[in-house]
């Protein structure tokens, strides 16, 4: 008996076992493809005695899947009652020699190669190895027996639903940045981040602590909740960002330098440095105005919706000015809820303490600082009954720059 006590060791004992058995049984929660050992297994398929691998919470990839719905020896867990979790490689050496390894190691890329994890390597040289080979082969068989036979139809729809709830998955497993992938930001976690691991209480004070200053004028709550219901309303008035004269337009965009209709427009991110933004909305250019009107002004809003934003609000801008700052001001007055303004007066902090790049960029934007903050604590909680907690809940995600803004002064 030898005790493995990283992935390292796992991977090197099956690497090792995989190459030199006459046969395989293998029983895990989940698997994943590239990596050495996936590869290897495909190579040595016909060792393949008996392989059940599970799919709760789509964890295995239906790649992995895909490469093994036509071998006979393999069967795939498709009850969604109980949690399949073992992990069990057992490898026929020969006649009277076999291996096997129990632990907490998945047959995934992550369980094999980085995770920390530990096993058991058992032979039929420890005591007792005839009844423990007959009471593992008992509990394979019961595995076997209970799984079905998947076909392409089954495949398609787990592959659909796996697609489906991969941002939630890479979410608990704390990755955030570019989808579809298993690459990682590195960035911390919202349980890590001070701001994002605070509860709404904590959260609403740190706002109303605010004590800065922009161009001599106080700025605070209040004074930010006057921007924010003064937009509302000139959303609800006018069906598109069109339709509003060139005032409101300034209004929308942060081109206001002095108070209109007693809000300090500059708030959430001033934008009146861009001389080609400010000329785009002088223009009234109707590329911006169909970005604005794909965001709904309640309700979710996906990625994939955001980057259509980002593509269709780019065409204003063919000879340049077009930046994050500039998306994200307009998609925070809109939806101050979800997004909050991302500029040179607020940026180095945010990124410091998200421990990410400073370099954003439209699709890190949402992956990795979006996708926090809609994963923090504060941001989750039900709206509060106080009339003044409520609005400001309702502008949630853009009072984040109450808290990381720094004036020029």
């Amino acid at each position: 008996m030898k005790i493995l006590t990283t992935a390292y060791e796992v991977n090197k004992e099956i690497i090792r076992l995989l190459t030199e058995c006459s046969s395989c049984q293998i029983a895990v929660a989940w698997a994943t493809t590239g990596f050495k050992i996936f590869d290897l297994l495909k190579k040595h398929e016909t060792k393949i005695k008996k392989m059940i691998v599970g799919t709760h919470f789509y964890q295995t990839h239906p790649d992995f899947i895909e490469a093994f719905i036509t071998h006979e020896n393999v069967h795939f867990i498709k009850a969604t009652d109980g949690v399949f979790h073992p992990k069990v490689y057992y490898f026929q050496m020969s006649s009277n020699h076999w291996e096997c390894i129990i632990g907490s190691a998945n047959l995934t890329r992550g369980g094999l190669e980085w995770n920390d994890e530990v096993a058991i390597l058992v032979t039929n040289e420890n005591c007792d190895s005839s009844d423990f080979q007959t009471e593992l082969f008992d509990t394979l068989d019961e595995y076997w027996n209970k799984t079905p036979i998947l076909d392409k139809s089954d495949l398609e729809a787990y592959r659909q639903a796996w697609g489906r709830k991969q941002p939630t998955v890479r979410k608990l497993r704390g990755k955030f940045g570019p989808e579809n992938t298993d690459q990682n930001d590195s960035g911390k976690s919202p349980l890590e981040i001070p701001v994002l691991s605070k509860t709404w209480r904590e959260y609403f004070n740190c706002i109303k602590a605010e004590d800065n200053y922009f161009k001599k004028e106080r700025i605070c709550l209040e004074t930010r909740l006057e921007v924010i219901r003064s937009v509302r309303k000139l959303f609800k008035d006018h069906a598109q960002f069109c339709e509003m004269n060139y005032t409101d337009r300034q209004k929308i965009a942060g081109l206001l330098g002095e108070k209109n209709d007693g809000a300090n427009y500059l708030l959430f991110g001033s934008i009146r440095g861009n001389g080609k933004f400010r000329n785009v909305i002088k223009t009234n250019n109707k590329h911006l105005s169909q970005a604005l009107d794909l965001i709904p002004e309640c309700g979710e809003i996906s990625r994939d919706l955001y980057l259509e934003y980002i593509d269709v609000s780019r065409k204003a801008f063919p000879a340049g000015g077009h930046g994050i700052a500039t998306a994200t001001r307009l998609l925070t007055i809109k939806r101050p809820d979800i997004f909050v303004c991302l500029t040179k007066h607020n940026q180095e902090r945010l990124c410091k303490d998200f421990c990410i790049n400073k370099g954003v960029t439209y699709e890190t934007y949402w992956d990795s600082i979006i996708e926090r903050i809609m994963d923090s604590t504060w941001w989750n909680v039900p709206c509060p009954n106080s009339q003044i907690e409520s609005e400001v809940w309702w502008a949630r995600a853009a009072f984040l720059d109450s808290i990381y803004y720094e004036s020029d002064a």
